[in-house]
């Protein structure tokens, strides 16, 4: 657990800091962010009220990554993409306790939940000319000599995939609960066929997505958040995560539910010059997915060692992790992501269902009172709703998929227990998605044909995947 921040600690702070003493009001803690606790104030110094917030790192973080490379690149952005003011930098933590960073706080717009439906509306479009224009002008400007270049090493143009790739496939090996057949299809798969080099090494964000862009509710652009990826590398590699279709706000096709993607990347290239090679998109696109599946994976990770307890790590871990895996099936057979989950009727998911759906009332009222309270407990009332299609589907999913790779691996399947419990369908599910995980690895080394395993991948996502219930 984190403990909570007080006002004290920060107007001992920003009294020292500033000279003069400083009184916190409004001190409140806001959902998202799970890489850094996340808090708004106002703080009072003489007849001037700021309006800021605060950005702590937890005790433990969800993603390797410094308060001092956030900081930097909210810098170096300045006046490229819009971006809050950088105010003040802690990496030892001083009166806090532990490392964070302060920037002005940007009143007056709105930001989108990363899977609420149509949240542009009538908008759409001029959003999405703002937002992947800005973006563009990013891939555009030269690093050199900003403050992010200076705290961050840039890779050769041909490394940056290599660079971008090794990175999160760590991630996967280290963080993975279970073992991932169709990750590491894609990881193979990247690594045998690697992208041209760069056109340029830019900065890149790391996490461009809807659900990181403050706009103002008609089609104007106020804010990109949430920097705390950020590095030098491949342009191309902050375009394939905006694009990605866990984004599209569920109108398959819909670059991060603003624009259609090719006209996504037509408002890319007008603004930075480039041009976006196809065999380039492929390889970035599939990234994207493999990165994504690598951070949702470290969300469940943080999730059961953290004792179970942030739920929004549950939710990424779980129900994204499980769409992430779908739409990588997709795109190592080329086709196009299309979801086909439908909603429970049993009596068990029915009961589960109404609790989601009262939870969420709930945490729909408290929110009035409290923000971050209110957030956690819908957060939580999702969970019930989604564990109201895994408990019509856990079992037939694992024994389709255990029948199904014993049917793949043959003679070489290796023994496996017929427990009936969940614990032990898992059990042998592990035990067989490691050693079809070690078939293809033998597979592609020799060449053979491997379209009866992706064909099984794309199988085995679909029976998994959840519908989005809200």
């Amino acid at each position: 657990m984190t403990s909570a921040l007080t006002p004290f600690e920060i107007e001992a702070y920003l009294t020292r800091v500033w000279q003069q003493p400083v009184r916190v009001e409004g001190l409140a803690r806001i959902p998202g962010g799970a890489s850094r606790e996340t808090y708004r104030f106002d703080a009072i110094a003489g007849d001037e009220t700021h309006q800021l917030i605060l950005r702590r790192e937890p005790a433990k973080g969800l993603i390797d990554t410094e308060s001092a490379t956030e900081f930097r690149a909210y810098q170096s952005a300045a006046g490229v993409v819009p971006v809050p003011r950088a105010i003040a930098l802690e990496p030892d933590g001083a009166e806090l306790g532990r490392p964070f960073f302060i920037m002005e706080r940007v009143e007056g717009g709105e930001v989108a939940g990363s899977f609420a439906r149509d949240p542009f509306g009538a908008h759409g479009a001029a959003i999405g000319e703002a937002f992947f224009g800005a973006l563009g002008r990013l891939a555009a400007h030269d690093p050199a000599g900003s403050p992010l270049a200076n705290h961050s090493p840039a890779p050769a143009p041909d490394e940056c995939w290599r660079v971008a790739l090794d990175y999160w496939a760590g991630v996967i090996e280290e963080d993975a609960l279970l073992p991932q057949p169709i990750a590491r299809a894609a990881i193979r798969w990247l690594r045998t066929n690697p992208p041209p080099p760069a056109q340029r090494v830019a900065i890149v964000h790391g996490d461009y997505r809807s659900g990181n862009v403050m706009h103002d509710g008609s089609g104007g652009m106020r804010a990109m958040f949430d920097w705390e990826m950020a590095h030098l590398g491949d342009p191309l590699e902050d375009l394939g995560w905006a694009l990605d279709p866990i984004w599209d706000h569920f109108v398959p096709g819909s670059a991060s539910g603003m624009v259609p993607r090719a006209e996504a990347i037509a408002i890319w290239e007008r603004a930075s010059g480039l041009t976006v090679d196809p065999v380039a998109m492929r390889w970035w696109s599939l990234f994207a997915s493999v990165k994504g599946i690598a951070i949702w994976l470290s969300a469940f990770r943080e999730f059961v060692d953290g004792g179970r307890q942030d739920v929004v790590l549950a939710v990424s871990g779980w129900y994204t992790a499980r769409r992430q895996d779908a739409i990588i099936a997709a795109q190592l057979v080329g086709k196009t992501f299309d979801p086909v989950p439908a909603m429970p009727t049993s009596d068990l998911a029915q009961v589960l269902l109404g609790a989601g759906i009262a939870a969420a009332g709930a945490g729909e009222k408290m929110g009035a009172v409290d923000v971050f309270a209110g957030s956690t407990l819908t957060v939580a009332a999702l969970l019930a709703l989604l564990g109201a299609q895994e408990a019509e589907k856990a079992a037939a999913w694992r024994h389709a998929d255990i029948a199904d790779m014993r049917r793949l691996l043959g003679s070489d399947a290796p023994a496996i227990g017929e427990g009936m419990t969940l614990a032990a369908l898992d059990t042998a599910w592990a035990t067989l998605a490691t050693a079809l995980i070690a078939h293809h690895d033998q597979l592609a080394e020799h060449g053979g044909d491997d379209s009866a395993l992706l064909d099984f991948y794309r199988e085995s996502a679909a029976r998994r995947e959840l519908a989005w219930p809200l």
